[in-house]
């Protein structure tokens, strides 16, 4: 039963080689070096296994009762064999810990003197981005520079989060009042799927990120594109859903940097249309993914703040159009 067991999880552990969000597929020194100590574990006790329910087995075969047997010799106690299963273990641990300790350390590294800084601040249910030294604010979409020293500073708005990015590295908590902190050199581009792996609230398993790794020249070309201000409505359409945006108190909690929407309680949104997602990555930022969560935000994302007026098709249309402006 117990090998039957152990097979099914190695079964199941396979399938994770494939997925978005896998830890087998490292691209940072911290979870490359997370995943040798786990490997290293994990054959470890695969070892221990084999060896304890081999001997078992071997036992259970070799001196099983049979049809005429008296009572065998009983033994209390082997000094040998106790003093060998304490010492064996006890080597076991030590090297475990050996191999744990310097790895626990270099998580807790310093930033070096060229390292990019980024805000990562929790909320119900989405993630804030800022960059204080390039005057850059975002929502749900982190970008960084590969092979660039990154020092990210997690804080929460409101209740306990956690940041999980698990090709870059494990999960850090995101604590109200407190800033954690950690250091990362991306050594690879792509985008990582990212999500908060800390229960809190309905919409939890609704909130997700994804992460950006870009050549340095691509990271210039998009800090350059957030700087600037938000395009103009390009069509009577587009500067109908901006004018909507006002009307429908839209400006009282989000930002759109040289109109009049300053609000701070929502995702920034002077550039939403050139982000890959909306919602935390829930829908893809298209027409259709934006008219959906116009239309019923509650129903894409249930117990989420927003709150915006019944719409009708013709101020979904124009609100979209100039969302997806927005670039």
């Amino acid at each position: 039963m117990a090998l039957l067991l152990m097979g099914s999880a190695l079964l199941f552990a396979t399938a994770c080689g494939a997925t978005p969000q896998t830890i087998l597929e490292p691209t940072t020194r911290s979870a490359r070096d997370s995943l040798d100590l786990l490997k290293f574990v994990f054959w470890s006790a695969v070892g221990v296994f084999v060896v304890v329910e081999g001997a078992l087995i071997y036992v259970l075969i070799r001196y099983r009762r049979r049809s005429g047997d008296g009572l065998p010799r009983q033994t209390h106690g082997h000094t040998r064999l106790e003093i060998a299963w304490t010492i064996v273990p006890t080597i076991l641990v030590v090297v475990i810990a050996v191999l744990t300790v310097p790895r626990i350390f270099a998580l807790a590294q310093g930033p070096e003197a060229d390292t990019l800084r980024v805000r990562a601040i929790g909320h119900q249910w989405w993630f804030e981005f800022v960059y204080p030294d390039l005057g850059v604010v975002t929502a749900n979409e982190l970008h960084l520079p590969v092979n660039q020293s990154v020092e990210i500073q997690l804080e929460s708005e409101d209740v306990l989060h956690s940041f999980w990015v698990p090709k870059l590295r494990g999960k850090l908590d995101m604590v109200p009042g407190r800033v954690n902190k950690f250091v990362i050199t991306p050594e690879s581009t792509g985008t990582f799927l990212g999500q908060c792996a800390e229960f809190c609230g309905i919409a939890h398993a609704l909130m997700k990120f994804t992460v950006v790794v870009e050549s340095e020249s691509d990271f210039a070309a998009w800090v350059d594109n957030e700087r600037a201000p938000r395009a103009p409505p390009a069509s009577e359409q587009a500067k109908a859903g901006e004018a909507l945006l006002a009307s429908k108190g839209c400006v009282a909690c989000h930002t759109i940097r040289g109109t009049e929407a300053a609000g701070v309680i929502g995702p920034e949104l002077t550039h939403v249309g050139s982000r890959n997602h909306i919602a935390a990555g829930i829908l893809p930022n298209t027409h259709e993914g934006l008219a959906k969560w116009l239309s019923g935000p509650q129903d894409v994302k249930p117990g989420n703040f927003m709150v915006i007026p019944e719409l009708s098709e013709d101020e979904v249309e124009s609100l979209v159009t100039y969302l997806v402006g927005l670039k």
